[in-house]
């Protein structure tokens, strides 16, 4: 591989603007780009990009996402930083997947790598749910790309129930209020009720990836100016840690429950993914990234939800989650990575990747 090419492949992603949704364009690029690097690659029916090379065991899955949030952001290089939408959140980081798969299979001929680019990860995971949804193949470990930071790697992301709420009553004159319920005030009692249940969670003492939380996204009432209200809608956003799924639907849904022409519709749901700290593949990472960059790697916990977390719950194998970048710069207008460290998060995948061969080699040995 030239030495340009893992920066201008970066550069070629960020200029093409691929919001959820709208990743028809990028998703043809990374076809073709991923079969002149030498994969075998095919799209599926809802964008996903799949691209496989060598064969063998272990078979490594590596993902990455193509989407990124709106408001594009062109790209430019100011000294050894880029910068445009998706620099971190997280273009960079399928970028070094890709570039970090292509080196190790210029060094060694064993295992299989399959890596897949996936559609709306920033919006409700079609794309990795299509995929889990067809897929019939073992794998026996598995490499996400978010930002993790180049020295960081993730282990955990709190599990996330998005519910939309609908609160009803009827119609009447804007006059005559004390007669009639109020849809917009049921709703708000609802949130009253449900912000004293996140006080609660709150004073949980634990770090806060241990405890849950919510937030009202979206709200929508009424129909005239003068009309007493007959419908509010509102979506609630309720993150998850693990261990606690059952116990917060539970909560959540005692409150709705008790009011009347209240109904409620599960928009989506991810589980919670942890990491055992003591897996072999997160022993394996941190080893990497003492050996490239001389430092300590450090093991992250994130509040937010990610693909992994549905994989992770299907497939039962090895996960983790890395990448390049501040991910608190996610969805910000200054999106932006740094080149060397960037450069230095490839060789960190592409070491990561053959201590994997070496590893399954002493195994079967034994």
């Amino acid at each position: 591989m030239d030495e340009n090419y893992p920066v201008e492949l970066l550069l070629n992603l960020l200029k093409i603007y691929s919001p959820s949704g709208k990743e028809k364009e990028i998703s043809n690029f990374l076809f073709l780009e991923l079969r002149k690097l030498g994969f075998n690659t095919e799209i599926d029916e809802v964008g996903n990009v799949k691209a496989v090379i060598g064969k063998g065991r272990p078979r490594i899955f590596l993902c990455g996402h193509m989407d990124t949030v709106k408001g594009m952001i062109n790209p430019y290089i100011r000294g050894k930083v880029i910068f445009g939408r998706g620099a971190v959140d997280a273009k960079s980081s399928l970028a070094a997947l890709i570039c970090g798969a292509k080196k190790f299979k210029e060094i060694c001929d064993k295992g299989e790598i399959t890596l897949l680019a996936v559609v709306d990860e920033e919006g409700y995971g079609k794309g990795i749910r299509h995929f889990l949804s067809k897929c019939n193949e073992k794998y026996d470990y598995a490499i996400f790309g978010e930002p993790s930071g180049t020295y960081g790697l993730t282990v955990g992301y709190r599990g996330r129930i998005l519910l939309k709420i609908s609160c009803k009553a009827s119609k009447a004159h804007s006059s005559i209020p004390q007669f009639f319920d109020n849809a917009i005030y049921k709703a708000k009692n609802i949130i009253d009720e449900l912000l004293k249940i996140e006080e609660k969670w709150e004073n949980i003492k634990e770090e806060f990836f241990w405890k849950p939380s919510l937030c009202v996204t979206k709200i929508k009432g009424g129909n005239s100016h003068n009309v007493i209200p007959s419908k509010c809608d509102m979506v609630v956003d309720i993150r998850i840690p693990p261990n606690m799924m059952k116990e917060v639907k539970k909560e959540v849904m005692k409150i709705i429950k008790k009011n009347e022409n209240v109904y409620v519709k599960k928009l989506s749901e991810n589980p919670p993914f942890l990491e055992s700290e003591n897996s072999i593949l997160v022993k394996l990472f941190l080893e990497s990234i003492k050996e490239i960059s001389g430092r300590e790697g450090r093991l992250i916990k994130k509040t937010g939800t990610s693909d992994v977390n549905d994989f992770a719950e299907k497939m039962k194998i090895p996960c983790v989650v890395y990448g390049p970048g501040n991910s608190k710069l996610s969805h910000t207008e200054k999106e932006n990575v740094s080149i060397i460290e960037y450069l230095e998060s490839i060789e960190i995948i592409k070491n990561t990747l053959k201590k994997i061969i070496d590893y399954e080699n002493k195994r079967s040995i034994q």
